[in-house]
């Protein structure tokens, strides 16, 4: 649940935690709810949601009488939620929702707490002066303010993503040994099917011949074998799933899975296409035969892709350096209210990561996170703006990590390392992370210079 809270959003919910753990609550109540909030609410947002004349003591002490606390301080421990916490947690899911924005925010909180007429929280805030009409209106106008806003723009959606340069990718595919058996048995079963072009079920058919590789041994821990995959590609009469207006070596919605295939390889920090990546980037697809049959067969699963990359992860010693970084900078994404990643994003990711080269480098540049976060609100804007509701990258970001994989790949590199991002933000000098770096007072040459002087003293 917690995924799609911004950070505001979860400081209310751990204060709540806290605030019931410190004085020996055996649940985290309504009431502590409403105590997360007030704590967290600062300036204009506590005078839109009410909060703002509430005495904070005043209001544990309220609170402390009300649940006639028997237990012992329980600092450091976990504490459930009563039921009457959750209702209000799962409100504040459906009111975003409604207004149509993909992460909760503080004022998706408050709602779900004024709303909940019959709770402890409510019935604290009767013993204030407390407008409850005027603020719920208040809360409602902003929420339909941010709702009608158009479509964020960001800096770096202005390239031309025209389908010349989508299919001008195709020639790499063929370059990839690691590919090329997997392709020739793929398309050594076109002539059982009496197909002439490669569609995702042969591209799928031919990962799941790879018995043991370790995408086929976590596939079959949720119903995906090579046995019921055919009995359920049996069923598939005609290839209208696959086809567009293209006649190419790949079925249209092969090669969109194909494309997705490297995404997913970059996204892992591997200069090395595996079948992990090829099953990765047919859920990223999300379109074609072979998707339909896996969620099928997996009883439409929706998180499927995120629980094949924590499998594909568990027993590693450390995460790969790529995906932490990606993972970091999602995270920065959601805690700025955004949906979008750019390279500002990576950026941020990069500096959160602390154990890699380009950390280091910039470090001793002078340029940290908490600056660096600064500018992206700057360059970026500090509102919630919605698209679908899922996150995603800019052309360059996809473009930066493109250059980082040539780049660890033209070092023979087996991995895509924090260095090569860095490097990569270079190359692309009109992208927003560059910028933010330049008015940091750095510039590619200092940080080519620096991550040159960085690898020869991990050499020594």
């Amino acid at each position: 649940m917690f995924e799609k809270f911004t950070q505001k959003a979860i400081d209310i919910v751990m204060n709540a935690q806290i605030q019931a753990g410190n004085s020996g609550a055996d649940k985290v109540y309504s009431e502590h709810l409403l105590l997360g909030l007030v704590l967290a609410a600062k300036g204009v947002q506590a005078k839109l949601i009410g909060v703002h004349d509430i005495d904070i003591n005043e209001l544990k002490e309220k609170i402390n009488r009300k649940i006639n606390l028997k237990k012992e301080p329980k600092n450091g421990e976990f504490i459930p939620f009563s039921t009457g916490a959750k209702d209000i947690l799962e409100k504040t899911m459906e009111i975003a929702k409604f207004y149509n924005n993909s992460l909760v925010t503080p004022f998706h909180i408050a709602l779900a707490i004024f709303n909940s007429k019959d709770s402890g929280a409510c019935e604290i805030l009767k013993e204030f002066n407390f407008e409850e009409e005027k603020v719920i209106s208040n809360i409602k106008g902003v929420l339909n303010k941010k709702a009608k806003k158009s479509a964020f723009k960001h800096p770096e959606e202005d390239e031309d993503n025209n389908s010349k340069q989508f299919f001008k990718k195709v020639d790499t595919i063929f370059t990839e040994n690691s590919l090329s058996n997997l392709l020739s048995s793929a398309k050594s079963k076109l002539s059982t099917y009496g197909y002439e072009i490669l569609g995702t079920e042969q591209i799928v058919e031919s990962v799941l011949d790879i018995r043991d590789s370790d995408i086929v041994k976590i596939l079959e821990k949720y119903g995906i074998t090579k046995e019921a995959f055919d009995e359920k590609l049996k069923t598939f009469s005609n290839r209208s799933e696959e086809y567009g207006e293209r006649q190419i070596i790949f079925t249209p919605n092969a090669f969109r899975a194909m494309l997705n295939t490297f995404e997913a390889a970059k996204e892992f920090g591997s200069v090395e296409i595996k079948p992990e990546h090829i099953i990765l980037g047919v859920l990223k697809a999300k379109t074609g035969i072979a998707y339909k049959i896996i969620k099928e067969l997996t009883g439409y699963k929706t998180d499927l892709e995120e629980q094949l990359t924590k499998e594909l992860n568990t027993g590693a010693k450390t995460m790969p350096e790529t995906l932490a970084i990606l993972r970091l900078a999602k995270a920065e994404c959601i805690n700025l209210n955004k949906n979008i990643i750019g390279t500002e994003m990576i950026l941020l990711g990069i500096l959160a990561y602390k154990n890699g080269v380009a950390a280091a480098v910039l470090d001793k540049l002078g340029i940290t996170l908490k600056d660096a976060r600064l500018q992206v609100e700057n360059l970026i804007g500090d509102d919630v703006f919605e698209e679908n509701g899922s996150i995603k990258y800019t052309q360059r970001a996809k473009k930066l990590l493109e250059i980082a994989y040539e780049a660890a790949k033209n070092h023979g590199k087996e991995k895509i390392m924090s260095e090569h991002i860095l490097y990569a933000i270079t190359k692309i000098k009109d992208c927003v992370a560059m910028k933010i770096l330049e008015n940091l007072g750095t510039d590619t040459l200092e940080i080519k210079q620096g991550i040159l002087s960085e690898m020869k003293n991990i050499m020594i």
